[in-house]
């Protein structure tokens, strides 16, 4: 939808409206079927704010600082995970149910305010430069007949035909998906999140079970997950020097021995909580290394796709906006797969065959990355000439 608006404010000032509309149910709901709609609208909601989100954010900060981008913004929803939960609970607790959206309104209403301020870059086809002007002492004193048919006719670096936009769209999903880099950003993206939502399933009931840990103590230990995704930036910085490649690779090989040993915690392990978080926060710095420059890497492979292809290929706004949309549907699909899959994985293999088959996928994704993975460093001469 993003790509095929002339300016990116509409549709995400819908998406920001939508978001506040889903509050608001959430806000007075009486039934169950009322929080189900709300619910509803917030998953269209956050799918649009983040895809377009993401797309302007792109689009505004450049290729060069990408991958800081990336990292302040990971930073910015790992904060929100932390300290959304608590805020909302000190509000319930002292304040009422109401009273816990208040800053949500609040917080929606300065976005739709600072969206309306943003100034949009100008947009470029394809970061095609546009066709020379051909000499005017070239042109021959033809009659009006003739200079208007020549007039229609296509340059040289124009296509004959233009196929229709739904075409443009099954073409541009088919050239993403058939790119190597972007294939493997995107299956690398999907493996490290469902792990990570795995634990949502999984780490409380086999701390009970294992130790008779209450859940509040279980609880605390998903922060040693969290906050290392705090230093996402350093990840994104890296990036942007060394190109995704080498924080992914070691992202990957952190996670794999992590993993390998987080099956070894049994009741029988001496002081499994201390290393249960050690191994946790393991987990949690390689998640941080690796996410950020999985989405600077998918970028980098769009665009790559763009500049092998036609001006207008893909439409007048190229395959951002569709390409972050594609990530932002497998970051979904891992949410949502990722505990279903460690729930089920654990019931029959338990916690020891859970962990190893993680460690197993981390090791194929690192063979995928390894192959397939540019370096994604930019061409400093090709940035300056986009910005002339």
């Amino acid at each position: 939808m993003a790509d095929h608006f002339p300016s990116r404010r509409i549709p995400f000032i819908l998406g920001l409206v939508l978001n506040l509309l889903s509050t608001i149910f959430f806000a007075l709901a009486t039934t169950v079927w009322t929080l189900l709609a709300a619910r509803l609208i917030q998953g269209l909601s956050t799918a649009i704010v983040h895809t377009i989100g993401y797309t302007l954010l792109t689009e505004t900060v450049g290729k060069q600082h990408l991958g800081k981008a990336m990292g302040y913004t990971s930073m910015a929803l790992s904060a929100g995970l932390l300290a959304g939960p608590v805020l909302g609970g000190v509000l319930y607790e002292y304040c009422g149910y109401f009273q816990v959206y208040l800053p949500a309104f609040g917080l929606i209403a300065i976005e739709i305010i600072l969206r309306c301020m943003v100034i949009e870059n100008e947009k470029k086809v394809d970061s095609f430069p546009a066709p020379p002007p051909r000499s005017q002492k070239a042109i021959p004193q033809v009659s009006p007949t003739r200079a208007v048919a020549e007039h229609a006719l296509p340059t040289e670096s124009e296509p004959l035909l233009h196929p229709p936009a739904s075409i443009r769209s099954q073409s541009a999903y088919k050239a993403l998906l058939t790119s190597p880099r972007f294939l493997v950003a995107l299956i690398s993206t999907f493996v490290l999140n469902s792990i990570a939502n795995g634990f949502d399933s999984t780490l409380v009931p086999f701390m009970q079970d294992a130790f008779d840990m209450r859940a509040s103590r279980v609880a605390a230990l998903f922060l040693a997950l969290a906050i290392p995704m705090l230093f996402a930036p350093i990840s994104g910085w890296l990036a942007d020097r060394c190109g995704p490649r080498l924080p992914v690779l070691a992202g990957i090989a952190i996670a794999i021995p992590a993993l390998s040993l987080l099956s070894l915690i049994s009741r029988a392990t001496t002081l499994p909580l201390l290393k249960m978080v050690i191994l946790l926060i393991f987990v949690g710095v390689a998640l941080a290394l690796a996410m950020g420059p999985l989405g600077v890497e998918a970028i980098s492979a769009v665009h790559e796709i763009q500049e092998q292809s036609l001006p207008g290929d893909f439409g007048p706004n190229g395959l951002l906006a569709r390409s972050i949309g594609l990530q932002n549907t497998i970051v979904a699909g891992g949410g949502l797969l990722g505990p279903l899959y460690a729930g089920f994985v654990r019931v029959v293999a338990g916690w020891q065959g859970l962990e190893l088959l993680n460690a197993a996928l981390c090791v194929g994704i690192l063979v995928l990355a390894f192959v397939s993975l540019g370096d994604g460093r930019i061409n400093e001469a090709a940035v300056e000439g986009e910005a002339v």
